[in-house]
């Protein structure tokens, strides 16, 4: 082969030497230890270079500007990579110190989470979240938030409005947390940030400027700077919607700030036990704290609850709140079967729902059928629930924007359930990676024509974020459904305020289960909420053993399916999403 030429940008010959000679196995042990040097073949074949982190791209201009951290992401000399995320460092995070005990409820007699604090620094910022240019959505819960951003901004986007969404966790930058039409920009996000907190630091030196205002500001925390950051946003790309998930909580949550002129409604996922002490101690408590967000005159729809007392509960909660309407699930979607869509898993589902105009309702074609990527019989009931909400908005006249859903038709709700995936939804029974399948003509696998000869070539890669119990079950109930013969491993790592027990309980319970492995993984970049693995294994439910490293522990899990069933199964990582984030990446290893 002809011989390659000197690297495009500045290193040593001895590194560049090296480089050239590694197998392709080793470079990516490098990667994932965050000292990887890309191949002089992809630098020569990109004319821009995208961080193998993450997928960032970073413009050819700035190649010879490269250098390399333990973070896994290639920064820039001068301008880092991932701006925003340095911008925020300097404000108290939560969700990697914890949160105080219940700082998200009314009770908590410390104001740790005082509302005073953001109504303040949104009327530096003009109070952008007021309805005066966009509408919100606000959506609260315990699991499905995410899910329930995801299947609405696709159909509304569909149907050709602008789109802004605000979710967490993130996969890999604060910055993919708001997102218009599905993108973010991290440039952008970090100018508005300078450019709010100059505000902010000018209100030091204004002599007309309250010190009981100039305190709440020295206080605010990483998420109340990030969701202002947001709403703001949103207001400059002039959205015309703005979908916005609750934090914590409900009732103290940062993005609890809408009133009934802003609010387009309210949406309650299901509610379970999450955050016991933070929110109070008691199912009683998380519910009040959750139907905080719902505001008097405006809709609110409920999610399926498993438990009726759960469900009473939370109407008692609606109405406490000043008598906020509660609209009926009028939409129902049943399993047809699961299919192979061009490699892609989908569930072809039935879909029935109903939009009434006067006297006489029109029926959502009932006996047609929609290929919904998102897997689980859960991901019906969260599609039930956003079809309630999308037939409502078509009802909707005139909104105090000037702004009508007339655009909204059945067609952009069929488009986009079905361009709904785990992409825009991550952490959602995500299938990583699936076994190579033999050609029909030749009755050779990719393996042979790749000359793969791994031993766990026939392993099927699925990250889920379920970090309750109740997820847990969605989770075990879709695995089944799914993959109903195949042979599973647990690989679970999780946060530290979790119901470790309870979700090894639920996942212990799938008959098909060859074993569990507790390991490790960072909480917000952090280990001061990560669970140690031997936590995890105290369980009375858990079935397996402790692998402390999570790299070592997924080769583990592929082992056992080699020994115990020749390589074929299903390795299931999950409890939290910051697993999935790692599985990720471990998963082309």
């Amino acid at each position: 082969s002809s011989r390659s030429p000197p690297p495009p940008f500045s290193l040593s010959l001895s590194l560049w030497r090296r480089e050239r000679a590694m197998t392709m196995t080793s470079r990516l042990r490098r990667l994932a230890s965050g000292r990887f040097v890309p191949s002089i073949e992809t630098q020569q074949r990109r004319k821009d270079f995208v961080c193998r982190s993450c997928s960032c791209v970073v413009e050819e201009k700035k190649k010879k500007n490269y250098k390399f951290f333990s973070s896994n992401h290639l920064l820039l000399r001068g301008e880092e990579h991932h701006r925003l995320d340095q911008l925020l460092n300097r404000f108290i995070n939560h969700e990697q110190k914890g949160v105080p005990s219940k700082a998200g409820t009314d009770e908590d007699a410390n104001d740790v989470f005082d509302m005073k604090r953001m109504r303040v620094f949104l009327k530096l910022l003009g109070d952008p979240h007021k309805g005066k240019t966009y509408k919100t959505i606000h959506v609260g819960g315990t699991k499905g938030k995410g899910t329930q951003i995801a299947l609405l901004s696709s159909c509304l986007t569909k149907a050709g409005y602008t789109i802004g969404t605000y979710k967490s966790p993130h996969v890999h930058t604060f910055a993919e947390r708001i997102r218009v039409n599905g993108r973010y920009n991290d440039k952008e996000l970090s100018e508005l940030f300078e450019q709010i907190w100059k505000k902010r630091t000018d209100l030091e030196t204004n002599d007309d400027v309250q010190k009981e205002e100039d305190d709440a500001l020295k206080q605010l925390t990483h998420f109340e700077v990030l969701t202002a950051l947001a709403l703001k946003y949103f207001e400059q790309k002039n959205v015309d919607i703005a979908l916005v998930e609750v934090g914590l909580g409900g009732v103290r949550d940062a993005t609890n700030v809408f009133d009934e002129n802003s609010l387009e409604c309210a949406i309650l996922t299901h509610i379970g036990e999450e955050h016991l002490e933070a929110l109070g101690g008691s199912i009683e408590s998380i519910v009040r704290a959750k139907t905080g967000i719902c505001k008097p005159s405006r809709p609110t729809f409920i999610g399926h609850q498993n438990d009726r007392k759960v469900d009473q509960l939370i109407r008692e909660g609606v109405h406490n709140q000043g008598g906020g309407v509660i609209v009926e699930n009028n939409a129902k979607v049943r399993l047809v079967d699961i299919n192979d869509d061009g490699g892609t898993l989908k569930q072809r589902v039935s879909v029935v729902a109903s939009v009434p105009k006067g006297e006489k309702e029109e029926e959502f074609q009932s006996r047609s059928i929609i290929n919904l990527p998102l897997l689980g019989p859960h991901q019906r009931e969260n599609a039930e629930l956003a079809l309630s909400v999308l037939s409502h908005m078509m009802t909707t006249t005139k909104t105090t924007t000037g702004k009508t859903w007339d655009k909204l038709t059945w067609e952009s709700i069929r488009e986009g359930f079905e361009a709904c995936s785990s992409v825009s939804s991550p952490g959602n029974f995500e299938i990583l990676r699936r076994p190579r399948r033999k050609s029909s003509e030749t009755g050779t696998s990719q393996d042979d024509n790749h000359n793969h000869k791994n031993d766990d070539d026939y392993v099927t890669i699925v990250a889920d974020g379920a970090h309750t119990e109740e997820s847990a079950v969605c989770l075990r109930k879709t695995l089944l459904e799914v993959f109903p013969n195949e042979p599973i491993v647990f690989v679970l790592a999780m946060a530290s305020d979790k119901n470790h027990s309870g979700i090894s309980k639920a996942l212990a319970a799938t008959p098909s289960m060859v074993e569990m492995i507790a390991t490790k993984v960072d909480v917000a970049g952090k280990d001061l909420r990560s669970t140690a693995p031997e936590v995890i294994a105290q369980s009375e439910h858990f079935k397996g053993v402790v692998v402390q490293d999570f790299s070592s522990a997924m080769k583990y899990a592929k082992d056992v399916l080699t020994r115990k069933n020749n390589g074929r199964g299903v390795v299931c990582v999950s409890g939290s999403l910051h697993s999935v984030t790692r599985a990720k990446r471990e998963a082309h290893l």
